[in-house]
Formats: structure tokens, C-alpha cells, sequence
């Protein structure tokens, strides 16, 4: 019987499109999928470092930079739509010529809109079914549009649990569907698969006092960076800060309190989350289910204009899941006497599984 075959592209907007599908690749794997993943750049290297196994394609990225300042936020997000609109059309001939090579069985798209095959099964991943936009009614013409390109596709798998314990709010639980089927996966959490040995000596005696985690496009990324490493070498406790930086290994900050790593990879990552008091990060999504099981005091500082940050900020801190706040007013020691008093409550968590796949792919006759 021959081998079935899935291609999974993730977006390059942030590292969180490509971990979270780490724990589908390896659900795949262990269904005796041959996996082929199309990507490019620090991508390419957290992927090729968590599943060895797949065959990479080169697939560019769209390749977005975020602006310095709030307010040019959206304006440099439409500076960007033709470059945005160029890479949906390139992914998607660059999928119908590499499709006759490797016959693939399955075509997954992490919110990649161009990511799909007329004539293969193709499932779009998100938790967006209706993106938050600074007025009500682009929320509704974006969410028309995405739609649209979703009828597209053969499925839609969406990276949360159903209600009530959904963790996206409105995001991935709107009151308007798509026509296609759906199909919420839970929480994906590569973390969880790592087994780590954490001594209980090891997070006592090497603890920290924060970990800040830093992802996204730049400029924003080292904004933050430099944020956490100025005020918490001032703040005079021990921390760690993970650069989101997997490309550039040579990259590191040492001083008698403080360290940047480059990145981390799971196994690592575990332990350092382990040893903190405090998780200091942007409240990307897939962040959010990673950290979940950890119960840890969560600080987020939204990508200043990301709406989707910023909304799933304001939606956390409402069920006392984390605390938020703004990146241009944030004072580290503030940040973190508030959040010692602030009464945190742990979220609700269903991991994927495998076996919930399975029963997926045979709902799509695979």
C-alpha cells in the first residue's frame, strides 16, 4: 500500500505558525504520513531541528516588517498588500508545479491563502475566523473576504477548543462560520511532547525571576528585546530572555543577572519556563498554549498595531488568565509588582491528539 503524503506550509508571519505545527507533524509521523514541509529561513531551522524526518521544499515566505511606531502600524501593512498579494499568488503555482513531482495525499496551510490544490484535499489552520481590525465594519469586510478564499479549501482546522472553553475569544468563535467544514483541534503545544528531567532542586536553585520570550518581525522584536535587557539588568533579580533569533547562533548577551539566548529549542525552552516566576511575552497565540500547562504568571506586551495581540491581551486579562500591557508605557518593575497581586485564574486546556486526527482524516476520506 503506498505511503499517503501531506505537505504542511506554515505563515512567516512569527515563529508561532511553525511551532505549533511541530505537534501535527509528529501526529502525522506517527500515522506513517511521509511529510514534506515548504518553508524557508528561522522557520526552516525550528522545523528541520523539531522533525528531522520530513523532506523540506523551499518555499519563500511573505516576508512582512512591521513599523516602529503604533500609528504607522496599518499604513506599512498596506504599503506591503502588493508584495502580500504577489506571495498568495506565487505559493499557490509554486503548490500545482511541485504537486506533480511528490503527489502529495494532502495539502495543510497555515494561513498561507494561496497554500491550496484544485485537485488535493487542502485544510486551511488558523484561529482568525474573524481578525480584529480597528473599526467594525473592516473586521466584517476582512472576514468576507477571508471566507471567500476559505471555500477554497476542503476543511478548516481551528487551533482552539469549542465553547465554553475556547482561549481566542471572537477570534476563532464568531457568530458568523464559514460554509466549509470545521474541525477544532485543541490546543497545539509542541512543549507538551518534550519529556524533560526538571528536578525540583533544578527550579529552585537556578530559578529566575522572568523569562521573556521575543518573537516577531522586526523592528518590534528587537524593541522588545532591548526593553526586557535594559530594565531587568535595573531590576537586580536573575532572568533569561529567548531572542527568537534560531538563524543567528553566535547571537548572545551575558551579564552578572541576565542572559539572550539566540533560541532555545523545546527540551530547553521547557526547562527555562520551569525555573521562572514570571513569563513575560507578546501573548501570541501559540504562546498562549504553550504556556497554559506550565501555570505560570503570564505579562503581555502586544506588538504595538497587532490587533490580534492586542485583543487577545485585553480578552486574557478579562478572565484573569494574564496581565497586559501597552510596549511605549511599559516599566518592567511596575509590570511585575501588579502582576505579584494580580489574582490569575489558569485557563481552560484540551491538548490535540492523535487520535482526534485520525478520526479527522477519515472524516476527509484519508
Amino acid at each position: 500500500m503506498k505511503q499517503k503524503a501531506v505537505c504542511i506550509s506554515p505563515l512567516d508571519w512569527g515563529l508561532g505558525h511553525a511551532t505549533r505545527c511541530i505537534p501535527l507533524i509528529r501526529a502525522f509521523e506517527s500515522l506513517n504520513y511521509k511529510i514534506y514541509i515548504a518553508s524557508e529561513g528561522k522557520h526552516e531551522i525550528i522545523l528541520k531541528e523539531a522533525c528531522p524526518k520530513a523532506t523540506f521544499l523551499s518555499l519563500r515566505g511573505y516576508r512582512i516588517w512591521y513599523t516602529k511606531k503604533r500609528l504607522f502600524f496599518i499604513p506599512g501593512i498596506m504599503i506591503q498588500m502588493p508584495k502580500i498579494i504577489w506571495s498568495v499568488f506565487f505559493e499557490y503555482f509554486w503548490l500545482k508545479n511541485v504537486a506533480k513531482k511528490y503527489s502529495f495525499d494532502l495539502v495543510i496551510s497555515d494561513n498561507r491563502f494561496g497554500f491550496f490544490h484544485k485537485k488535493i484535499k487542502s485544510v486551511f489552520i488558523t484561529h482568525q475566523l474573524e481578525l480584529q481590525t480597528p473599526f467594525r465594519w473592516s473586521t466584517r469586510l476582512n472576514q468576507i473576504i477571508t471566507y471567500k478564499i476559505l471555500k477554497r479549501y476542503t476543511a478548516c482546522w481551528v487551533a482552539d477548543m469549542t465553547p465554553p472553553n475556547h482561549i481566542a475569544g471572537v477570534l476563532s468563535n464568531p457568530k458568523i462560520v464559514p460554509s466549509i467544514p470545521l474541525w477544532y483541534m485543541n490546543c497545539l503545544s509542541r512543549l507538551q511532547e518534550e519529556h524533560t528531567n526538571i528536578s525540583e532542586k533544578d527550579t529552585t536553585e537556578n530559578a529566575i525571576h522572568f523569562l521573556g520570550i521575543v518573537s516577531g518581525p522586526e523592528p518590534q522584536r528587537t524593541l522588545l528585546e532591548n526593553i526586557l535587557w535594559e530594565q531587568g539588568n535595573k531590576l537586580g533579580f536573575r532572568f533569561t530572555v529567548i531572542a527568537g533569533l534560531p538563524n543567528q547562533k553566535l547571537y548572545k548577551k551575558i551579564s552578572p543577572i541576565g542572559a539572550v539566548y539566540h533560541h532555545l529549542n523545546g527540551k530547553d525552552l521547557k526547562k527555562e519556563i520551569s525555573k521562572a516566576t514570571f513569563i513575560i511575552c507578546r501573548g501570541g497565540y501559540t504562546t498562549l498554549m504553550e504556556m497554559i500547562p506550565f501555570n505560570k504568571k503570564l505579562i503581555f506586551i502586544p506588538t504595538p498595531g497587532q490587533t490580534e495581540q492586542e485583543y487577545l491581551g485585553k480578552y486574557w486579562q478579562s478572565k484573569k488568565w494574564a496581565i497586559c500591557f501597552s510596549q511605549a508605557e511599559f516599566n518592567l518593575q511596575i509590570a511585575i509588582e501588579k502582576a505579584s497581586s494580580f489574582e490569575y485564574v489558569k485557563p481552560p486546556f484540551i491538548a490535540f491528539s492523535e487520535a482526534a486526527l485520525a478520526n479527522e482524516l477519515k472524516r476527509l476520506s484519508l
